[in-house]
């Protein structure tokens, strides 16, 4: 039986098709992202740049100019980054957009006890804007079962519309670290690999992870996240060398790829037009291609990972 059973035709058409999309031509997510939003702020401030509105929509703009093309996916959020990148023509035409659907961005986390969505936002909005797919950040702990409980029905309400309108959620669930909290290393693992079992459950198209440690621990979140869900590595903000690693392992254990933001462009947040300028034409592109060879040469392609799919047929049968 498929993994994809579960889907009507016109659900598993509309699936295959975006996440063709969302891949290189080998079945492999090459996913580059710029839809930061308070978290940038605030290094733009601490970094001494001004923190308005022109200036944040066209560094993005900047960033989706340098990752175009060579990223299969790109996410930027529709506030700023969106109207800005399209604006100045920033975009092309090869990349898939990705845009959010979570009204916050990526600040403290440990404080949202359940995600809001933006409101007057919808996947079908998305996809009027020309975006392939839309994501989800969500704070997520198996652990703190009244929250858990609630992002759950949050995912699941936006899984469901993204497949309504035929296309995908890229789930993104964090582990967060509470107030007072430590965490053991072998802790952290647990966490990560069971919020993403819980988490497939909901049937998103694609999960997007948080490194969960080490080789076998990626081996065990392989295994939660099930055959008929690909998952892909985000970045995090690690550096370049630690994140070669972590893509190594996560594609090595059975992920079809990856989604990093930061690592890629982070260090051209400087005041200095010129010099932020020659960076982001310089070093974006050049890493992407060093981490997009380590997964084109070990990821799973989704389709490969998913295995055959249902027979599709007419899609007005379903």
């Amino acid at each position: 039986m498929s993994n994809w059973a579960h889907l009507t035709p016109a659900e598993a058409l509309g699936r295959a098709r975006t996440l063709d999309q969302l891949a290189d031509g080998s079945g492999v997510f090459l996913g580059a992202a710029a839809d930061h939003r308070d978290a940038l702020r605030a290094v733009l401030a601490r970094r001494g740049l001004t923190v308005d509105d022109a200036t944040v929509g066209s560094l993005k703009a900047q960033v989706a100019r340098s990752l175009a093309g060579a990223a299969s996916l790109l996410l930027l959020d529709i506030e700023l980054g969106l109207p800005a990148a399209i604006e100045q023509g920033a975009l092309g035409g090869t990349t898939a957009l990705v845009v959010p659907l979570e009204a916050q961005g990526y600040g403290d986390v440990a404080t949202i006890a359940e995600t809001t969505l933006m409101e007057g936002w919808s996947p079908a909005a998305a996809r009027r804007v020309g975006a392939a797919a839309c994501k989800l950040l969500l704070p997520f702990r198996v652990d703190v079962p009244d929250q858990a409980e609630r992002q759950v029905a949050v995912a699941a309400r936006c899984a469901d519309a993204c497949r309504a309108e035929g296309t995908v959620l890229i789930l993104e669930p964090i582990v967060y670290t509470r107030a007072g909290e430590t965490h053991a290393p072998e802790r952290y693992s647990e966490l990560v690999v069971e919020g993403a079992r819980r988490l497939a459950a909901v049937d998103p198209g694609l999960l997007k992870v948080q490194y969960p440690g080490s080789l076998a621990a990626c081996a065990a979140l392989d295994e939660a996240c099930g055959r008929a869900t690909p998952w892909v590595l985000l970045g995090g903000g690690a550096s370049e060398e630690v994140l070669v690693e972590q893509i190594e392992h996560a594609c090595d254990a059975g992920a079809s790829g990856f989604i990093v933001g930061r690592t890629l462009w982070s260090d051209a947040i400087v005041p200095d037009v010129a010099e932020r300028d020659r960076i982001l034409a310089e070093r974006p592109g050049p890493r992407l291609a060093r981490l997009a060879a380590i997964a084109r040469g070990r990821a799973t392609p989704w389709r490969a990972r998913v295995g055959a799919l249902p027979a599709l047929g007419d899609p007005r049968a379903g």
